[in-house]
C-alpha cells in the first residue's frame, strides 16, 4: 500500500483519543483512520512526544502511540525489559486487529520495534523504522557506535543508580539532551517534557536503562526480511553521524534520512521536516 510522499499542508489534525492501560494492554493514544502507523516513544517520556505527528492522520494514517510500561498512561503497568515492552505492543496490535502496520520507534522505542521484528515474526508488519538510535548501546572495538561513542555496562549501572536515587533532579538534564547540540528547547517544550518525565516510574526507568545496555540488535537488522528504515537528527548529542552510517551498513537496502537542524528528537524539534521524511521513507518501503 503506497503512502503519500509529502506531508499534508493543513495543521487541523485530529486530537489524540486516549485509552488507559488495563491488565492485558498498555495505554495508548490514537488519531485518524487508515493505514496503521505505530509510533513507539523513547525512554522517560510518553506517546505525547508524538503530538506533532497527529498531522499524519491527514495523510491517510491511523496514528497510534502506546505508552510503555512505567510511562504515562502505563505508569503502573509491570514490565522492565525491552522484551516485555515489545510483548505489550504485540498484544495491542492483536487487540486492535491491525494489519499492514508501519512501526517507527524513537530511541528506546526503536529497540522495542526491533524486538517486535525479532520476537514476533507472525505480526502483520509492513515496515520497521528507527529514529535516532543505535542497535547496540554499549561500545567496544567491534562497535564504536554506542551512546556518546564511549559507553559500557558499568556506566549504565551508575546511571540507573542516579535515576533510582533522585529522578526528579536528573530529569531536566536528560531533557536537554533531546535537543540539537548548541540549542535549547523553549519554555513550553521544556514544560511538556518535564510533565512527561514526572509521569514515569523511576524504578522502571532505571531497570529499562540497564536492560537497554544489554541489547544487541545488529544481527536482527542484518537478517531482517521486512523493509527497514532509519531516520537521524543531524546534530544529535547522543549519536554521532557515524552511528547512522554503521547502522545502515547492517542492511544497506534500508531507507535512510537525516533531518537537518535536529538532534535526538527530530519529530519534536523539526516536526514538518520530520513528517515529510517519514512519509517519504514509508513510501520507499512500500515499493520494496
Amino acid at each position: 500500500m503506497d503512502a503519500p510522499a509529502s506531508a499534508p499542508a493543513s495543521t487541523a489534525a485530529p486530537p489524540f483519543a486516549s485509552h488507559p492501560a488495563d491488565r492485558a494492554l498498555p495505554g495508548w493514544r490514537e488519531a485518524g483512520q487508515g493505514r496503521p502507523l505505530l509510533l513507539l516513544h523513547g525512554w522517560s517520556v510518553n506517546g505525547e512526544a508524538f503530538d506533532a505527528q497527529r498531522a499524519l492522520a491527514l495523510a491517510g494514517f491511523r496514528v497510534i502511540a502506546p505508552d510503555h510500561a512505567g510511562h504515562g498512561l502505563s505508569r503502573y503497568r509491570a514490565g522492565t525489559t525491552i522484551t516485555a515492552l515489545a510483548q505489550d505492543v504485540a498484544g495491542l496490535v492483536a487487540h486492535l486487529g491491525l494489519t499492514d502496520v508501519v512501526v517507527a520507534g524513537w530511541s528506546m522505542g526503536a529497540m522495542v520495534a526491533w524486538a517486535l521484528l525479532r520476537d514476533h515474526p507472525g505480526l502483520p508488519l509492513a515496515a520497521v523504522g528507527s529514529i535516532d538510535m543505535t542497535p547496540r548501546l554499549v561500545t567496544d572495538p567491534d562497535w564504536p557506535h554506542g551512546l556518546h561513542g564511549d559507553y559500557d555496562i558499568a556506566l549504565a549501572a551508575q546511571m540507573a543508580a542516579r535515576i533510582r536515587a533522585d529522578w526528579t533532579r536528573l530529569a531536566p538534564s536528560v531533557a536537554l539532551g533531546l535537543w540539537a547540540a548548541g540549542r535549547r528547547p523553549d519554555g513550553a517544550a521544556m514544560q511538556r517534557i518535564a510533565q512527561m518525565a514526572s509521569q514515569c516510574d523511576a524504578a522502571a526507568l532505571a531497570a529499562l536503562w540497564e536492560d537497554m545496555a544489554r541489547q544487541d540488535f545488529r544481527a536482527t537488522l542484518h537478517t531482517a526480511a521486512l523493509p527497514l528504515f532509519h531516520l537521524y537528527g543531524a546534530a544529535s548529542r547522543l549519536y554521532a553521524p557515524a552511528v547512522g552510517t554503521a547502522t545502515l551498513a547492517l542492511q544497506p537496502s534500508s531507507g535512510f534520512s537525516v533531518v537537518a537542524g535536529a538532534g535526538h528528537s527530530p519529530h519534536m524539534e523539526q516536526p514538518q521536516a520530520f513528517n515529510a521524511s517519514l512519509l517519504a521513507l514509508i513510501a520507499q518501503a512500500s515499493t520494496r
